[in-house]
């Protein structure tokens, strides 16, 4: 297309010149309008054809002009006004060429800036739009964490924590056990379970999975969590008795201490980022439990020799009576006290009378079963509660403790001591039915022990 457009203005312009010649040969009258007709066609040459071109039909107009002069059709006058027209129309006509060309540089100057401008606008809204979607991530993540905390923070024990927290994960994941371990200094100190599946399957003794085990494996593996699936550990997983196929390990940690081991079996690997945001708010909640049972325990047991007081040793005998009248139950109840320790106090100073409170109460928690509860009553006396127990056994365990203290030489700082007790028993609902009553007859068999000569066993009389 390019290529026509200057042969048809050339070929146009030649056509005017020889029209012109013919009109000049055969006069009509026409011969000026056809030359005046020869700049018109330079208005639009500069926008299709070359500046050679334009110069070389220009000279060629010229010398057409001269000739009609010299021929005598055109006088000097025309001819220079003709030039002049066709000059006049071409430098016109590129200097609109010129400024057209200026406008769309300009034009498109200002449309790349703008542009450049819409873009940068673009960018910037793409950083907000992802920006507010990380914000809303993390609100998200802070919703959920308060979600979390919400339903934690009523738990005061471990197993309200394991069931806040296996409720919690219940609604919002799928998995099928949840094991909480706590660790005490180095050492696992328990396992708590609970599983989705079948009911309480880790209560049966042949399914408890080996939680000292896990917890070496997880204290030994690193301090961050990890998921193992059983494909690449099966024998691992045998020797755990974990039963699903995936599991989950998060070592909980408040400061750089291990604190616990939270296991999830049979959730998905995808979960386990999201179960990752949740184990920092578990471990906090895990601390504020551990503070709050040794805050309890530190409210109940007696500082100097480690068993209970005497207000846990009340209260936990008013539950043992409900217990006993509702099941119909019997119990029994030991007065201790031990033998001429003022004397011992006066002789050697309270250090070594504190000491041998010690050791009497060490010897009393290896001799007694786990049930057994064992509190200081007051001063050098204490008492113990033997769950289901008749009064006649009551006095057979009451004599080994007889004897089991009174073998022993405590020894304390640069003196050997050796010490003897006297025991008093009373037995529910035999000798009383309530506990001010059985606490009485136990007292009462314990002073008949100290006036027969001390260091005997005494049971209550039957009322």
């Amino acid at each position: 297309m390019f290529r026509i457009r200057p042969l048809a203005v050339t070929g146009l312009n030649i056509l005017l010149i020889a029209l012109s010649w013919i009109f000049y040969k055969f006069p009509h009258g026409d011969e000026y309008l056809v030359l005046y007709m020869i700049p018109i066609i330079f208005i639009a040459a500069p926008f299709f054809i070359s500046p050679r071109l334009i110069g070389g039909l220009f000279a060629v107009n010229v010398l057409f002009f001269a000739v009609y002069g010299f021929l005598g059709a055109l006088n000097t006058v025309d001819i220079l006004v003709l030039v002049s027209l066709l000059g006049s129309v071409v430098g016109a006509c590129y200097l609109v060429k010129y400024l057209y060309g200026a406008f769309v540089s300009y034009n498109e100057s200002d449309v790349k800036s703008r542009q450049r401008r819409y873009n940068s606008i673009v960018n910037e809204l793409e950083a907000v739009d992802r920006r507010g979607r990380r914000i809303e991530s993390e609100l998200s993540r802070i919703s959920h964490l308060y979600e979390v905390t919400k339903s934690l923070a009523p738990s005061l024990t471990f197993e309200e924590l394991l069931n806040a927290l296996f409720n919690f994960l219940g609604e919002n994941f799928r998995f099928d056990a949840l094991h909480l371990l706590p660790i005490g200094g180095e050492k696992l100190s328990r396992g708590i379970s609970k599983s989705t599946g079948e009911e309480n399957y880790y209560e049966h003794a042949e399914n408890v999975l080996e939680y000292e085990k896990l917890a070496e494996y997880a204290q030994g593996k690193s301090s961050r969590p990890f998921f193992i699936e059983r494909d690449s550990e099966a024998e691992l997983f045998d020797q755990l008795k974990v039963r699903s196929d995936t599991l989950m390990i998060f070592p909980l940690h408040t400061g750089e201490k291990l604190c616990a081991v939270l296991a999830i079996e049979g959730a998905s690997r995808p979960s386990f980022n999201r179960f990752k945001l949740l184990a920092p708010q578990v471990a906090l909640e895990f601390r504020k439990v551990d503070l709050y049972e040794q805050v309890q325990e530190l409210s109940i047991i007696d500082g100097l020799t480690g068993v209970y007081l005497r207000r846990y040793l009340m209260e936990r005998l008013e539950e043992e009576v409900d217990r006993a009248e509702r099941l119909g139950l019997t119990f029994s109840l030991c007065m201790i006290d031990v033998d001429h320790f003022k004397g011992c106090n006066d002789k050697y100073g309270h250090l070594v009378g504190d000491a041998v409170l010690r050791r009497i109460a060490e010897t009393l928690k290896i001799s007694v079963r786990e049930v057994d509860m064992i509190a200081r009553y007051g001063g050098e006396e204490f008492c113990i509660v033997f769950p289901e127990t008749t009064k006649e056994l009551a006095l057979t365990i009451a004599e080994r403790l007889r004897k089991a203290i009174g073998a022993k030489k405590i020894k304390v700082f640069d003196e050997k001591v050796k010490m003897t007790v006297s025991l008093g028993i009373s037995t529910f609902p035999e000798d009383a039915a309530d506990v001010a009553a059985l606490i009485e007859r136990a007292d009462t068999a314990l002073y008949r022990a100290k006036r027969g000569g001390r260091n005997k066993v005494c049971g209550a009389q039957g009322r």
